[in-house]
This record gives structure tokens, sequence and C-alpha cells, in this order.
């Protein structure tokens, strides 16, 4: 295979997680997350509003500025929010959770409401945040633990694609005159499907009937609400696949998947925490990157305690062990920093073998193998268009070892060669 180092794809702004639903992290699991060198190199937090106007916090969470410290002592880790529902007496169903619209009535105070919590932030804890996302899954209505996909209620809010649509034009510009520097993102769909179309996952919740989705043609119709949006954001539940950008809307935004996590009712989303849901993990990262394009990509939380479930949702488990899918994100995070850029990979290996590639404005050379047979994987991988390193440092995770850096191996004829054990994920590191 051929890593193609000037033929550049998209620049990398970041790996992340979410803290909503999520007991307050310690300095410990904070240097594990968000430490480049300690740790795994997390480069941005996700917070939430809640129906007030202030910081999601919870039972659990006591004190919701204390994350946002803990991860910028580690890094200068960027911080980004989302809104996830409207007070009761401002939408359809008269509760802050299961879905539910925003009433027009409630378009001015809402926006509102949303363009001042940049200020709150900065406020209380001296940072700006990086961007804002109008509404978290506007195409999802939590529910009662009744079942797949039922698992819990909680603050949630929907929009119809002609909904955020209008709405978007109302809060987009309040938030550009509370905060002109502010990225905004819109939609942020639960299903990548539905960003590009009225398609559903099948056995997934379709609360708004299959005809009020295909957010991205909605926004990229109406010229003031595309002009608006800075991100393309969304999720990659359900389907745990990433949707091209589509032919007929010119690509001029980045798109971030801002939220994911491994629900047991999925394709890859067994109740497990080994190797083999490591490497389902980054399957996911690859394909959102490589497929997807996607600039920037989340993990939905730390630890799951929320509705007495142990499903996937978090990288640890509710018992504190941390599952194999915090390294194999960490193949990707620790390394391609913020700034990279992504370039093509030509030429196959083995089918069982995924292959991404990155380099860095200083460089740096960075190549994510996977390896998702059963079987051990040798091939060469020639660096074309660029200077290439003496050695490259394999760090692999595998069953016995988590992000564990092996012995270099040369560089010759600006080629190497890889040799993948079975089940593995292999970040290949040049200077």
């Amino acid at each position: 295979m051929v890593v193609v180092l000037d033929h550049i794809e998209q620049e990398l702004e970041g790996f992340g997680i979410s803290n909503l639903f999520s007991p307050p992290l310690t300095a410990e699991q904070a240097e594990l997350l968000f430490d480049p060198v300690a740790g795994i190199g997390l480069s941005i937090l996700r917070i939430g509003m809640d129906s007030t106007g202030g910081p999601m916090s919870w039972s659990w969470n006591s004190d919701p500025w204390a994350d946002i410290g803990l991860a910028r002592m580690k890094s200068p880790t960027t911080i980004i929010a989302t809104v996830l529902s409207a007070p009761a007496n401002c939408k359809s169903n008269g509760s802050e959770n299961d879905g539910g619209h925003l009433l027009t009535s409630c378009y001015e105070s809402w926006a509102a409401t949303i363009a001042a919590f940049p200020a709150i932030i900065k406020a209380k804890t001296g940072v700006d945040l990086y961007a804002i996302s109008v509404q978290n899954e506007p195409d999802f209505a939590s529910c009662e633990n009744t079942g797949a996909p039922c698992y819990g209620s909680y603050a949630s809010m929907l929009f119809t694609a002609d909904e955020l649509v209008n709405f978007t034009k109302v809060v987009g510009p309040k938030l550009r005159a509370a905060s002109p520097t502010i990225k905004i993102t819109a939609p942020d769909p639960a299903e990548w499907l539905h960003l590009w179309s009225n398609e559903s996952a099948i056995g997934s919740q379709n609360p708004l009937s299959g005809v009020g989705y295909d957010y991205g043609h909605a926004l990229a119709r109406d010229a003031e609400a595309w002009a608006l949006m800075d991100i393309i954001g969304t999720q990659q539940y359900d389907t745990e696949v990433a949707v091209p950008w589509p032919s007929d809307v010119p690509q001029s935004k980045a798109v971030w998947q801002t939220q994911m996590s491994g629900i047991e009712w999925w394709p890859e989303g067994t109740r497990a925490s080994g190797i083999s849901n490591g490497v389902a993990v980054a399957g996911w990262i690859h394909d959102a990157l490589v497929n997807g394009r996607a600039s920037a990509w989340l993990w939905f939380r730390y630890q799951n305690q929320a509705l007495d479930l142990d499903d996937n949702e978090g990288l640890a488990l509710k018992d504190g062990t941390v599952a194999k899918r915090l390294y194999t994100l960490g193949n990707y995070s620790k390394f391609i920093r913020p700034g990279y850029t992504r370039v093509d990979v030509t030429g196959s290996a083995l089918s069982s073998v995924l292959l991404s590639a990155f380099k860095g404005p200083d460089g740096a050379i960075v190549v994510v193998a996977i390896n998702k047979g059963d079987s051990t994987a040798t091939f060469p991988i020639s660096l074309s268009g660029g200077a290439p390193p003496a050695v490259v440092t394999p760090w692999v995770t595998s069953a016995t070892e988590d992000l564990i850096a092996r012995a270099p191996l040369p560089v010759s004829a600006a080629s190497f060669v890889a040799t993948l054990d079975s089940q593995t994920v292999t970040t290949f590191v040049g200077q």
C-alpha cells in the first residue's frame, strides 16, 4: 500500500469526549483522557446546556465547571457545547424529557438563552467556547426504559428539518452578535443517515416517520441558514456507519462526528470491553475519517453511571475497568493532533486490514492500521510525495497491550514492512 503524502484530504481538528450524564472526572481520569504524553491526548470536551441556560448538572455531578478545568490542565483542550431541551412550557409535549417540539412562540426567548450561554462559561471558567450545537439529536426522542431503542427518559427535543432551518435563522444571528468568534454547529442528528436522507436504520427509533429528516439538504437549500453554520455536526449511532458528503451539495464546511458509543443493540455494539470491541470502535473512527471525511470525532462519555446500565457507552465500565476501546481511540487521538491532515492511501492489503494516514505540520507521519482478522497480516507500506522518516515506531493495542510502543522499524527506500498481529490496532509514527 502507498501513503501519498502530497495528496491532502481534510484537516483534523481533534478527538474528544462528552461529559453529559456523567460523574465528575477525577484528576487521574482527566490525565488518562487529555494528557498527550501520559494519556490518550483527547483535545475536545463537549459539555451541555440545560433548560435554564446553565451547564448540565446532575445529581452525581455537583460541580459542572470542574471537568473544564481538569481537561484544560492537561492540554489546551477545545471546549464545545450542545443544547438538550428547552423548558417544559416551551415544548409541545409539556416536558423537558422525551422529545416534543419547540413551540414557535418560544423561538426568540430560547434563542436568547442559548446566545447567553458562552458568556456564562467565560465568566465562570475564563474559557471561550469554540463551538455550540443549536440542538443535540433533533431526530431522537428519549423514552422510558422499556427496551431498545427506549433506554431512558432524559432531556431531549425534536426538530424536523424545516423547523431546524427556521430556528437556526433565529438563534444564529443572536449567537453571532453575542459571541462573534463562536462556531455554530448543526444539525447534529443521532443517525448519520438522517443528515442526508429520510432513511432510518433498521430497528431504530423513527419519531419523525421518515419525512422530517434530511437535515443537510434542507439547510443547504436555505442560503441564510447555510451561511450561519460553520460546522456540520452529526453522530454515528444505530448503523455505526458514516455517510459520505453527497455530490449534489458542494462541500464547504467541516464535518464533526460529535457523539458516539457502542450501545449493545446495534450491529457491533455487543456488551463487551475486550479487544474485539476495541477493534470495532477503531473501525468506526476509520469510517468516519475516511468515508465521512470528519475533521473531529468524539466519544460519548468516560464512565456510564446513568440509568443503571453498563452497555458500552463509557470508555470505562461502571466498576471502573478501562475498556480496550479507550486505547484504540488513543491509537488515533494520541498521535493525530489538531492541525494534522489526512492524506490519501492507495493500493490494497488484506481484506481484513483498514489503513489511514496523516501528516503533521512539522513533517510527522502517522499511519493507523486495523487488523480485524484472526491471523497475522504482513505487507509493505510505501511513502510517496514527501520526505520519509528514517524509522517508524509501532504503537500497539492488542488483547495484552494497551497502546504500547514496540521496537522502531527501519524505513528503507521510502518503505517499511508492517506486521499486524490478529485483532490489533497499530499506529506507526515517524518524525
